[in-house]
């Protein structure tokens, strides 16, 4: 299952501890959430999904990024912390109706076969118990359209100050990250056709002018972070 007792008690501070963790990036907790979310439109092109699902939305900062950079798409957020989806819906940018925030506690996503244009998943999968994670794969390829894509986003952990950061996080303890190989494994065990990794950000922001080069580095496997497209 996914951990959600942490994530209850982290809610309210999330930002300021993962800021913390992340401060010599020089980035903040919304950059990256930003960053992964331009991935994704940049992937899709011009699309505009008709319904965005946002799988372990947490306290909502990708959940409003998405709203942002989609605004013709509804979105739902979905996490198992609901204490994480309180303080989510108190910070909503976008009429709740249009961003709508979900859980469940049956293990379940609480959305129609076939209902979702775009799932997005962010560094959510190292929370999940490993004989967990193909459940919930399957889970997400249940809710979406034929043909439509899911964005899976982890942790690199071949990059050594990724796995500091990681270690910094108290909610992240004893977490196992999953590998570029082990990420597009559990997406075809679940039925899904994938890309390889793409990484990404590996610059830190004193010397950012040379993030115009990542668009050429995203085979290798030496960003902070990467993520898998399945379909």
């Amino acid at each position: 299952m996914i951990a959600n007792l942490p994530f209850d008690r982290a809610a309210q501070n999330y930002d300021a501890i993962v800021q913390r963790a992340i401060g010599a990036s020089g980035e903040t907790v919304q950059f990256f959430a930003e960053l992964k979310v331009r991935l994704t439109a940049e992937t899709v092109g011009d699309a505009q999904p008709e319904t965005i699902l946002d799988f372990g939305c947490g306290i909502g900062n990708t959940t409003r990024a998405i709203a942002t950079r989609f605004p013709n798409s509804d979105v739902v957020g979905f996490d198992v912390s609901t204490d994480s989806l309180a303080l989510a819906r108190q910070l909503a940018s976008s009429p709740l109706g249009r961003v709508t925030y979900v859980s469940s506690s049956d293990n379940r996503l609480p959305l129609p076969d076939a209902s979702v244009a775009l799932v997005f998943a962010s560094c959510v999968f190292h929370h999940i118990e490993p004989d967990e994670r193909e459940r919930w794969a399957r889970e997400l390829k249940r809710v979406l359209k034929p043909g439509a894509p899911v964005f899976l986003f982890e942790h690199n952990p071949y990059n050594p100050l990724t796995r500091r950061v990681v270690r910094r996080v108290p909610f992240d303890e004893s977490v196992i990250l999953l590998k570029p190989r082990d990420a597009t494994s559990l997406m075809r065990s679940a039925g899904f056709t994938t890309s390889p990794a793409r990484f990404y950000f590996f610059f830190p922001s004193f010397i950012r002018a040379l993030r115009a080069l990542e668009p050429a580095l995203r085979r290798i496997p030496l960003g902070a972070q990467y993520f898998v497209v399945g379909r």
